[in-house]
């Protein structure tokens, strides 16, 4: 992985979208728009307490960090999809998103900075 980048890979944007540097700027820009309104649902659905929903945004979000290769924030992701689901306590679940949301923070801003190399 790229020393400049502690949550995306560009390696495996790269060899996710085919190495074809306008895909990858269409998907960005894309993930820029989408990504934060996603993730304002999964924070209502944690202010709300309700495990359901937790659920389901964690697992809508989760699979494209894969295509980005935010390994460990997928797994965060895991985590908290799986605490909504098994009903884990709201105190372990907000521990749980603020991992995420620290990270979360950390992930656009390094997506804002690879768009700019490309």
């Amino acid at each position: 992985m790229n020393s400049n980048y502690k949550i995306i890979n560009p390696s495996a944007i790269s060899a996710n979208l085919m190495d074809n540097k306008a895909i990858i700027k269409q998907f960005l820009g894309l993930y820029q728009t989408q990504i934060p309104l996603d993730f304002e649902d999964l924070r209502d659905a944690v202010l709300a307490e309700d495990h359901t929903e937790i659920a389901s945004k964690a697992h809508h979000i989760k699979p494209t960090l894969g295509y980005i290769g935010a390994s460990s924030l997928h797994t965060k992701f895991q985590e908290l999809e799986h605490a909504g689901r098994n009903e884990d306590s709201i105190r372990t679940i907000n521990h749980k998103f603020s991992l995420i949301e620290e990270e979360y923070n950390t992930l656009m801003d390094e997506i804002n900075r690879y768009l700019e190399t490309i």
